[in-house]
């Protein structure tokens, strides 16, 4: 699938989850404490590779992205993305395509924009928790922008805050992303060059 289920994907999850009612969630503390736990997690990784596996409906697929500040590259299946924080590069090696657009810096999408898609603390998402263990909890995420519809599931490792996995949840669409790895990289993040896809059609959409 490639880059047209990235791009379906991005579609499903960035209007990213479920029909909700028409409350407001509550404050919930202990969601708050989880959610700076596992920001401050993840930011003590410095530049940080994460391995995923991601299914949805009939589709499953292994993955990887390495992020450093806000410049990330992602591999899925026989797609990558490229970006240095301002524009982001889609590869379809299978159609021989880059699409190129500006980086949506509000996107909490873990296939849009990884560099935040851990990272609730202070923004404009309520958070509750739903499930929890002595191990893991569960939280649910919405955003309080009207125009963002669905809801996000993160469930994170208790003691360290580490990010286990996460599904958004958008009417009958629900896409898991299992996080199998997350690590500090020595890696440098690898960066877009036009090279190296000559012969390839560019359509820019900046």
């Amino acid at each position: 699938m490639g880059t047209t289920f990235i791009r379906i994907f991005i579609r499903v999850a960035v209007c990213a989850a479920a029909l909700l009612p028409t409350a407001v969630l509550a404050a919930d503390d202990d969601a708050q404490a989880l959610l700076r736990r596992t920001a401050e997690y993840v930011a003590s990784l410095g530049r940080y590779e994460a391995r995923f596996e991601i299914t949805a409906g009939d589709y499953s697929a292994e993955g990887c992205y390495t992020v450093d500040g806000d410049a990330y590259y992602i591999a899925v299946d026989r797609a990558e993305v490229y970006s240095d924080g301002k524009s982001r590069y889609e590869v379809d090696n299978d159609r021989r395509e880059v699409n190129v657009d500006d980086v949506d810096t509000s996107s909490r999408n873990i296939l849009d924009n990884p560099t935040r898609c851990f990272d609730f603390v202070g923004t404009d998402y309520d958070a509750e928790v739903t499930s929890s263990t002595d191990t893991e909890a569960t939280l649910r995420l919405r955003s309080r922008d009207e125009a963002v519809e669905g809801e996000i599931y993160l469930t994170v490792d208790r003691a360290t805050g580490r990010p286990r996995h996460i599904a958004y949840v958008l009417y009958d669409d629900r896409i898991e992303v299992e996080v199998t790895g997350l690590g500090s990289s020595r890696e440098a993040v690898r960066r877009y060059d036009g090279k190296a896809y000559g012969g390839y059609e560019t359509i820019d959409f900046r």
